[in-house]
């Protein structure tokens, strides 16, 4: 009985000089991942089986929508119909795939926790610590913190690869969407490593050395400080110095849909500095379009697969769309609620930082009354603890919260596109976007809910026409 409570109260790996928790967190942390997967899986089961009950059919109110959009030189519904078919292959083979990449990574993550790979980690990387840096665990905590996060990062790396080469080596370039080779795949992984390293790695080293200086009183006010100037660093930075590391970015060159887009942007006052365009279909035939940029200096940013699959006029609605985010500041909004949520998690973190059945229940030693604001185990474990344990249900919250909110500022930049005289060509936009992209014509609706930031291609056009007709009704009136 004494062993087998042993192993429900923390993982088979634990640390020399590790003691029993009062009460263990263990069995919660996992009991709650299960639970959410559960709930996530039967939601996954509720769209595979829409899927390949309605997945190829247009449903009727978007037939009747597309109609009284449609021309002969158009034939909107026609293509939408004739890619049904293609649209619902694709989305199960992506919904087949979930179901597998989720299990494998719930039981990874399990199995992980039981057997104790945290803890684990941090003796090995703690270990060459000593060996390459020498003194003291105390002195060295930053630079093991960092060999930990490496060993960690590496682990993942491994661990999520075969999955990310199958989705696109296989579900995208067998629905005609991977543009990427294997050598760019590889090259873009080894980047991706390599900035984490030297641009997380900094970031990690200054957070740390925070939480040592500042221990738990004011913690989220110093945190949120640093937060707040790290990302208008990075959002200054990313397109500058690290998009272009993974893309080639030139300028629009000069004509009809350079000109529309400069004045719709003056007719706004939207303080437009630079239009690029995106050779976005070097990986994949997917479109986009996007706007970044402070003040003054903002910036329109268009695929080039984007510029082949919709019209100028399209494109200059979407683009309106687009700018009804800018003129409803959502943009603004995400990133005071990014700062918010920062603020609160680190706030709650220094309540909780020292309690140490959280660090006895993954396996860590801790000391009860030690000066150490994290009851002497490494600070870097208390976060990813934190956030993966005590965090994690708050997390789960806010990002449906969040989504629901997204859907809802969608619906409002279209709005505002519809108020700027765009609405048929942003429709009609949005359709080709959905079938050039193989977008799913008929979600489950909780799934919808629960997972997609915009709403259902048939609400949207919906909420487009009643508008329309709103703005109509109040010009003859």
């Amino acid at each position: 009985h004494k062993k087998l409570k042993l192993k429900m109260e923390a993982p088979v790996y634990r640390q020399s000089g590790w003691e029993s928790p009062g009460n263990s967190w263990l069995l919660l942390s996992i009991g709650f991942g299960l639970l959410v997967h559960l709930w996530e899986t039967y939601l996954d089961y509720r769209q595979h089986i829409r899927l390949k009950v309605s997945g190829a059919e247009v449903p009727v109110e978007l037939k009747k929508l597309v109609e009284r959009m449609d021309s002969d030189e158009e034939k909107l519904l026609e293509k939408l119909t004739e890619k049904g078919p293609k649209a619902q292959a694709y989305a199960l083979a992506k919904s087949r795939f979930k179901f597998v990449n989720s299990s494998f990574q719930l039981i990874l993550s399990i199995a992980t926790t039981i057997l104790g790979l945290s803890p684990y980690a941090w003796d090995l990387a703690s270990g060459y610590g000593a060996k390459w840096f020498g003194g003291s665990p105390e002195s060295r905590e930053i630079k093991d913190s960092l060999l930990f996060m490496g060993v960690i990062t590496v682990f993942e790396t491994i661990t999520t690869l075969p999955f990310d080469y199958y989705s696109t080596f296989v579900i995208e370039q067998k629905h005609g969407f991977n543009k990427s080779t294997v050598r760019l795949f590889i090259t873009d992984k080894i980047k991706s490593l390599l900035l984490t390293a030297l641009i997380g790695g900094p970031i990690v080293a200054a957070l740390l050395s925070i939480v040592r200086a500042v221990g738990a009183q004011n913690l989220a006010l110093y945190v949120g400080v640093f937060v707040f100037c790290i990302s208008l660093l990075l959002l200054t930075i990313f397109p500058v110095v690290i998009q272009p590391l993974f893309n080639k970015y030139e300028p629009l060159e000069a004509g009809e849909l350079k000109s529309a887009i400069e004045a719709l942007a003056e007719s706004v006052k939207y303080p437009l500095y630079k239009l690029f365009t995106v050779d976005g279909s070097k990986r994949s035939n997917h479109s986009n379009a996007y706007m970044y940029g402070f003040f003054k200096a903002k910036r329109i940013v268009l695929f080039d697969t984007l510029l082949k699959q919709a019209s100028s006029e399209e494109i200059v609605a979407i683009l309106a769309h687009e700018l009804g985010h800018w003129s409803h500041g959502h943009t603004l909004l995400a990133f005071a609620v990014t700062q918010t949520y920062f603020f609160a998690s680190f706030y709650f973190f220094s309540r909780a930082m020292a309690a140490v059945d959280m660090y006895r229940s993954f396996g860590f030693r801790a000391i009860r009354g030690t000066k150490s604001p994290t009851a002497g185990a490494p600070i870097i474990v208390g976060l990813m603890l934190f956030f993966s344990t005590l965090w994690t249900p708050v997390d789960h919250t806010l990002n449906f919260l969040l989504t629901l909110n997204s859907r809802r500022m969608e619906y409002q930049a279209d709005q505002y596109a519809v108020a700027l005289n765009k609405a048929d060509a942003l429709a009609r936009g949005l359709v080709k976007i959905t079938f050039e992209n193989l977008g799913i014509l008929d979600p489950d609706p909780w799934y919808s809910t629960y997972h997609h930031s915009h709403p259902p291609l048939v609400h949207r056009l919906r909420a487009i026409s009643i508008a329309q007709e709103s703005t109509s009704n109040k010009k003859l009136d």
